[in-house]
């Protein structure tokens, strides 16, 4: 099923450092949490938030992205991206050490966000949860520029799902395949009201924590351009 996540051009250039199970992460090298909530559930609390909702349900967004913003107080991340699709966490070298170290930091991870939004937005949303392992800080900092380059790219694809979902909450007709284009997605955001111009930079290009060797996070609510932002990830 097309979905803004599964879409990203980034994530598909990335997919070959995806790795599965426990194991002793090789030295020197970076792992990257992916957490995002579970594409079927998303669509269905759309769905049936439609009706009392802003178009876009930007409550709803805000909430995943609060939910994955505190992951960088758990003391187990150096590094947090949170955007309303999903959230990525580079988790700190120093709590990853042999064999075994690796599945309970995911799982916490991964019950840590889905808590964090339950208790914001007061219904269950299950996430899933995937584990990347770069070689070094400077590939891991690529991988992040692209992230944050192909979420932009894909807001139009984004909101337009975001839309359709509430569309059929609301009873009117709705299909992905409606959306195959950029043409057709901005023509069903546009004829909705939606200026995406006026949408805030935080929807279009997400929102970044880097925590500080002294544990203290720096927010960065409008992400530089080019490399700058992955100079963002911690050391």
């Amino acid at each position: 099923m097309l979905n803004g996540t599964a879409q990203l051009d980034a994530w598909k250039k990335i997919a070959a450092f995806e790795v599965f199970g426990d194991y002793a992460p090789v030295d020197g090298s970076r792992l990257m949490i992916k957490l995002a909530p579970q594409q079927s559930a998303l669509d269905r609390v759309l769905e049936e938030r439609a009706e009392g909702s802003e178009l876009l349900d930007p409550a709803l967004a805000r909430w995943i992205v609060r939910a994955g913003l505190g992951l960088s107080q758990t003391g187990q991340v150096s590094f947090v991206y949170a955007t309303p699709a999903e959230t990525i966490c580079v988790v700190r070298a120093d709590v990853v050490q042999g064999a075994g170290a690796v599945v309970p930091i995911q799982s916490q991870l991964l019950a840590a966000f889905t808590a964090r939004l339950s208790l914001l937005a007061g219904l269950e949303l299950p996430a899933i949860a995937q584990l990347f392992e770069f070689p070094d800080v400077k590939v891991t900092r690529r991988a992040v520029c692209r992230l944050v380059e192909s979420v932009e790219e894909s807001t139009p694809l984004r909101s337009s799902l975001w839309l359709g979902a509430q569309l059929r909450g609301r009873g009117q007709p709705f299909h992905p395949s409606m959306l195959e284009t950029l043409e057709e997605q901005t023509s069903l955001l546009q004829s909705n009201g939606i200026d995406m111009d006026a949408l805030p930079v935080w929807w279009w290009r997400g929102i970044a924590a880097a925590v500080r060797a002294d544990g203290s996070v720096d927010i960065y609510d409008d992400l530089p351009t080019g490399d700058a932002v992955g100079e963002l990830v911690p050391s």
